[in-house]
C-alpha cells in the first residue's frame, strides 16, 4: 500500500511538477557557520546583500518530458483521467454496460493500457473520399499555411522539426485566413459531426474532458515531408486543466496508399522504470479510413518522410 506521501506525489499538478524541477537543491548551498565567533567582529547581516539572483534556464520540450517521465510514467498520470481502472478483470466483465456508440471495449482498453489504439470502418468511404477531394481543392486554392510559420516566434519550438502545411476548422467561428482558419467543407462537416456526436459521447463516458476541441487538416508534400519525434501535450491528471490536450484523434485521408508512398506514423515504446523501451516501436499506415486515437500527453510519435501527397485530419480534445 502506498504511503500518504506517495499519494500526495501522484496528485501534484502539472505546474507543481514543473516548478519542482526548477527548485534549488539545498545541498548545493554552503553551510552557515555555527560558531558565531568565526565571523569578523564588525560583521553586520544585510539581507539585501544575500538576495538570490533569479536564474532562468531554458530546456527543450523533450528534456522537460524526460524529467516528468522520471517522476512518474506519463501513462500512469493520464490513466487517472479515466473514471475506472479499465485493466481490472472485474471491470472488463461489465464492458457490455459501457454504453459505447462506436468504440469497442477492446479499443478503450488499449487506449487505457498502452496509450493508443486504431479504428477502422467508422465512416462511409464516400465521405472519406469526398474529404480527400476537398483537401486537394484547399491545396489548389492556396489555403494551406506552413505549420512552422505559426511557431516562428515561439523560442521553445523547433521550427525545423516539421514540414507540413495546415488549415484549421472552427465550427464556432467564422473563417480567418490570417490565422489559418477556413470554412469547413461539406464532407469535413460530416466527419466533425461524427466526432462531436457518437465519438465524443464514448470518450466522455470513459474519461474526463474539460475543454474545447481543435480541428486541424495537415498536408505533407511528396518530396520527403516529415515530422520529427514529438508529443502532442504534457501529461496531466488535473480534471480542471483546460490547456493540455488529452485525446488526439487522427483521420487518414489517403486513397490508394501503398508502402512506397511513405508517411507512416512511428509510435515509440514507452520507457520502463530504468529508462529502457518496454517493447518494439510500432508503425501505423495512413490508409484511407483508418483512425489513430491516442492519449496526447503519453505517446511519442513521428511521421516518416512522405513520397506522395498525404492528408490527415486531427482532432485534439481537451
Amino acid at each position: 500500500m502506498s504511503s500518504s506521501n506517495d499519494q500526495q506525489e501522484q496528485h501534484l499538478s502539472l505546474e507543481d511538477r514543473i516548478l519542482r524541477m526548477a527548485a534549488t537543491d539545498a545541498s548545493d548551498l554552503p553551510d552557515f557557520p555555527d560558531d558565531k565567533s568565526d565571523l569578523p567582529s564588525d560583521f553586520e547581516y544585510n539581507p539585501e546583500d544575500y538576495e538570490e539572483e533569479e536564474i532562468v534556464e531554458e530546456i527543450s520540450e523533450n528534456e522537460l518530458l524526460k524529467y516528468l517521465e522520471h517522476q512518474e510514467s506519463a501513462l500512469s498520470v493520464a490513466q487517472r483521467l479515466f473514471y475506472h481502472e479499465l485493466n481490472t478483470t472485474d471491470y472488463q466483465r461489465k464492458s457490455a454496460s459501457w454504453n459505447l456508440n462506436c468504440l469497442t471495449p477492446v479499443a478503450v482498453e488499449e487506449l487505457y493500457s498502452r496509450g493508443w489504439t486504431e479504428l477502422e470502418g467508422q465512416l462511409d468511404l464516400d465521405i472519406l473520399r469526398g474529404a480527400h477531394e476537398e483537401s486537394e481543392q484547399l491545396l489548389e486554392q492556396g489555403q494551406f499555411i506552413p505549420a512552422r510559420s505559426f511557431s516562428e516566434n515561439d523560442p521553445y519550438r523547433d521550427v525545423a522539426a516539421r514540414d507540413d502545411a495546415i488549415v484549421w476548422f472552427d465550427p464556432e467561428n467564422a473563417a480567418d485566413q490570417e490565422h489559418g482558419i477556413v470554412d469547413t467543407p461539406p464532407y469535413f462537416e460530416k466527419i466533425l459531426e461524427f466526432l462531436q456526436g457518437p465519438f465524443m459521447s464514448d470518450i466522455k463516458n470513459m474519461m474526463r474532458l474539460n475543454g474545447r476541441t481543435e480541428y486541424q487538416l495537415a498536408y505533407f508534400h511528396p518530396n520527403g515531408a516529415r515530422y520529427e519525434r514529438h508529443r502532442d501535450a504534457l501529461p496531466t491528471d488535473d480534471p480542471q486543466d483546460t490547456h493540455q490536450r488529452r485525446i488526439s484523434v487522427v483521420f487518414y485521408l489517403n486513397p490508394g496508399w501503398v508502402t512506397s508512398h511513405g508517411g507512416e506514423v512511428k509510435i515509440f515504446s514507452r520507457p520502463d522504470d530504468h529508462g529502457f523501451p518496454e517493447g518494439a516501436e510500432r508503425i501505423v499506415k495512413p490508409l484511407l479510413g483508418r483512425i489513430l486515437v491516442f492519449l496526447s500527453g503519453v505517446v511519442d510519435h513521428e511521421i516518416l518522410p512522405c513520397h506522395k501527397s498525404r492528408y490527415a485530419l486531427t482532432a485534439w480534445m481537451r
